[in-house]
């Protein structure tokens, strides 16, 4: 288990109206959860999905937590990135001054994507 118990991890997606498309970001969480390192982790969406992220971080809250890790689950560095997510983040921090959130990275360029792309293409070589 982490050594802050009061820290919670807070996944944000886009969020699509097809289920099946939101799937991945809720095993990621699963897989967060299952490995013990982290005692709450939650995912909230941009839009069409729930929980929004002023839910998701509002869940953070009502579990009891001091500071949140939110991991914007995107791969470019869009305008949502950029702009969106701090908007509607710095908004809610404003009314909730004694939870402390720190916003990673977004997924972008890795090595690991290019590990992943290189697998993807010998998925379709092969069929």
């Amino acid at each position: 288990m982490n050594n802050d118990a009061l820290t919670a991890i807070l996944l944000l997606a886009h969020g699509s109206r097809a289920m099946d498309a939101n799937g991945a970001l809720f095993r990621v969480a699963d897989d967060l959860r299952f490995n013990g390192q982290f005692e709450l982790v939650e995912c909230a969406f941009l839009e069409l999905t729930q929980p929004d992220i002023r839910t998701g971080l509002d869940n953070c809250r009502s579990a009891g937590v001091r500071r949140v890790i939110i991991i914007p689950y995107f791969l470019h560095l869009g305008r949502h990135v950029k702009e969106d997510l701090p908007g509607i983040i710095n908004a809610w921090c404003e009314l909730n001054p004694g939870i402390s959130v720190t916003i990673g990275s977004h997924l972008g360029y890795s090595p690991k994507l290019t590990e992943l792309v290189k697998e993807r293409i010998g998925q379709a070589l092969g069929q």
